[in-house]
């Protein structure tokens, strides 16, 4: 275990601050799958996808092959080495250890004409609840918008027996999301970029997560957890920062990650917010005060209607907001996939 998970690890005892009220767990969706997180079911639209994790054996080749550092400052060691994957997507395996939860799944896009000797921008995509990641692969709709050579990974969540919620497929979020408290999830993530990095010629430089509501508070708790390996992070229409609440105190998060927070002003899917685009507002405040933004220098960046996307000047890493349009309630807007991708593309 290296130093970034003992440390994180000393705050697990006494953290469930951030635990949810009674009337917050009771809280259903309205019109969404299952219960789950506040809002239940936290999934992203369509069918509530289930299935079991993984499957399909790893094609990948042995963890840790090519030299170290790979060549260029960013390279991956893996740059130089054939694909042990095929293109055009293919369910992986590999094994997490003890604290990742064991055997993971993954769902991986590489790129028809993949170069291994050209670093290629990674993006990380995590599914809502009950859903695997080759099912989130067409509702993000992230590939093929830049024209750049991009690698695609969609992250299979495990089905748990979450405290007073029941059982789902959904994400653990560091350890002050009681009850979806955990380290599992992140250790998968830090073990899985390992071992793209070591068998694919990956821009460590330039990692991206994003992922849509139980995936969209994965999203934010990577962004801050692993902030020294993910470049940028989009969540969309992720539950309240409870995850970055540390009794009286913020949490502290490692390296710098911008961070893009999507909401929507009519998100139907959690009813227990005082107003709307309350969660929204609480996420992206975290993130002006975790990256001492000027909240006052605003540029609107001309997505919906006027100011309805903004980034904020002043701060230590960029940091941007949409409280995006009625008609799109909880789910993505019709802007997020080229918009998030062309920002991913501008690092």
């Amino acid at each position: 275990m290296n130093t970034r998970w003992l440390l994180i690890g000393v705050l697990i005892s006494g953290c469930n601050s951030g635990d949810k009220s009674d009337a917050e767990l009771q809280d259903t969706a309205s019109g969404e799958d299952g219960g789950g997180e506040d809002g239940g079911g936290e999934d992203g639209g369509g069918e509530d996808g289930g299935g079991e994790d993984g499957g399909g054996e790893d094609g990948g080749g042995e963890d840790g092959g090519g030299e170290d550092g790979g060549g260029e400052d960013g390279d991956s060691p893996g740059c130089g080495l054939d694909s042990a994957w095929s293109t055009g997507g293919v369910q992986l395996e590999l094994d997490a250890g003890t604290d990742g939860d064991g055997v993971r799944g993954a769902f991986l896009v590489l790129p028809d004409d993949y170069d291994p000797t050209v670093p290629h921008r990674l993006v990380l995509g995590y599914p809502g609840t009950n859903w695997v990641g080759e099912q989130i692969r067409p509702y993000l709709d992230l590939e093929g918008h830049t024209g750049q050579p991009e690698i695609f990974v969609y992250l299979d969540p495990l089905w748990r027996d979450f405290d007073g919620w029941g059982n789902y497929g959904g994400w653990v979020l560091g350890p002050h999301a009681y009850p979806a408290d955990g380290m599992g999830d992140l250790v998968f993530t830090d073990q899985l970029l390992d071992h793209l990095e070591n068998n694919l010629c990956i821009d460590t430089d330039r990692v991206f997560a994003t992922g849509h509501s139980w995936g969209g508070d994965m999203a934010q708790v990577v962004g801050c957890f692993l902030g020294d390996r993910v470049t940028a992070s989009a969540p969309v229409a992720a539950n309240r920062p409870y995850w970055f609440e540390d009794g009286s105190s913020g949490v502290t998060c490692s390296g710098d990650a911008a961070v893009w927070t999507w909401f929507g002003i009519a998100d139907d899917h959690f009813t227990s917010q005082d107003y709307p685009g309350q969660y929204g507002d609480e996420c992206n405040d975290f993130w002006l005060d975790t990256r001492s933004c000027d909240e006052g220098a605003t540029t609107d960046l001309g997505y919906g209607e006027p100011n309805e996307c903004v980034s904020y000047g002043g701060c230590d890493a960029e940091v941007r907001y949409c409280l995006y349009g009625a008609a799109s309630g909880h789910q993505v807007p019709s802007y997020f996939s080229a918009a998030a991708m062309d920002w991913f593309a501008s690092f």
